[in-house]
């Protein structure tokens, strides 16, 4: 498999720019770091005075993530800019309520990933927003927590979306939350995986929705066959969250493809993978899976997965399972399925 991986200019350019702002500002108190994979972000704080308090949503490394920040308060806060929108505007929200009246949140990130039009969502909470560094096709944003602020949406329960998906015996309230992949809605290649589900022996069986977002593939094939024995993984620990709600009871792993699994083993695997992270293609995601997932398939399990039809996938499934098919060939999705099967004796 070739597909292109991500280039990670972008994270080292908004890291080091914010880098050099932390230490003109050198705040002495307490500083939340959000969303920020590298450690240079938090040392910065230290080599300024402060004391880092770093939050992670996503669950990489083996370091511990959670779906909201600490309680403050805080003295300045560091947003590496997000992806989506609306979770920019939920990260915003989420500063501002543990942020001191006069502290500074930097919001930093590429200008191709938004940085430039940042402001807009920025300012309705913050009020005016200034560029205060610039450089390697990066900026730094920054504003003020106002004394006359709005009171802001200061939980993640307040950012929970429910819409209506249908499943096997009917209509069911879906929960979502913002940067949660396909947020409120059902995306093309989740629906044309789901075709295929009906297909596949679920009863009694145990069964893992890789990279499951708010759960819907997990839960359709639960609603297909009760006794079948779901487990859902994400790295995503919000994502974890709307899963809480959309399948109660059910068992949630915060992992980064399959580090936090050791030697457990399934009947079936099943997964719409992502493939891009942040701006780039990558197929990181989708190659963990597809060489991980025999270390974790019983004999003659399977893993069933869909991704874009342009994608390369055909070598690398073929290098790694016994047996190789493609389930369903449709419009822009192509859905794939791999067999372990046993070694026959000669």
């Amino acid at each position: 498999m070739s597909l292109k991986r991500g280039a990670d200019w972008r994270n080292q350019a908004a890291a080091e720019l914010m880098c050099g702002v932390l230490r003109r500002a050198s705040i002495p108190g307490d500083v939340l770091v959000m969303l920020e994979n590298l450690p240079t972000v938090a040392t910065a704080v230290g080599e300024g005075g402060g004391r880092a308090h770093s939050w992670h949503r996503l669950a990489r490394e083996g370091r511990t993530a959670s779906a909201w920040p600490p309680e403050g308060p805080f003295g300045a806060a560091a947003l590496r800019l997000p992806k989506a929108k609306d979770e920019l505007d939920m990260a915003v929200h989420a500063a501002a309520s543990v942020l001191d009246v006069g502290a500074p949140l930097w919001v930093y990130g590429a200008n191709d990933e938004g940085a430039g039009s940042a402001s807009r969502i920025i300012e309705p909470l913050m009020g005016p927003v200034r560029t205060v560094g610039s450089g390697g096709r990066c900026r730094v944003l920054e504003a003020v927590r106002p004394v006359d602020a709005l009171s802001p949406r200061g939980t993640l329960a307040e950012w929970r979306r429910s819409t209506s998906l249908e499943f096997p015996g009917g209509p069911r309230e879906w929960i979502s939350y913002p940067g949660i992949f396909s947020h409120g809605r059902l995306d093309a290649g989740t629906r044309t995986l789901l075709e295929v589900m009906p297909r596949l022996p679920a009863a009694g069986r145990r069964i893992l929705d890789f990279s499951c977002g708010s759960g819907v593939i997990g839960a359709y094939l639960s609603a297909l066959e009760p006794t079948a024995r779901l487990d859902f993984l994400d790295v995503d620990a919000v994502a974890l969250v709307a899963v809480s709600e959309n399948v109660p009871g059910a068992r949630l792993i915060p992992s980064d493809g399959f580090d936090a699994l050791d030697h457990e083993r399934y009947d079936l695997i099943v997964s719409n993978p992502p493939y891009h992270e942040g701006k780039e293609q990558s197929g990181r995601v989708i190659e963990r899976l597809v060489r991980g997932a025999p270390h974790h398939l019983e004999t003659d399990g399977s893993l069933v997965l869909v991704t874009q039809r342009r994608l390369p996938l055909a070598a690398l499934m073929g290098s790694t399972f016994n047996t190789v098919e493609v389930l369903l060939d449709a419009g822009p999705h192509r859905v794939w399925l791999g067999r372990k099967q046993p070694a026959v004796a000669r």
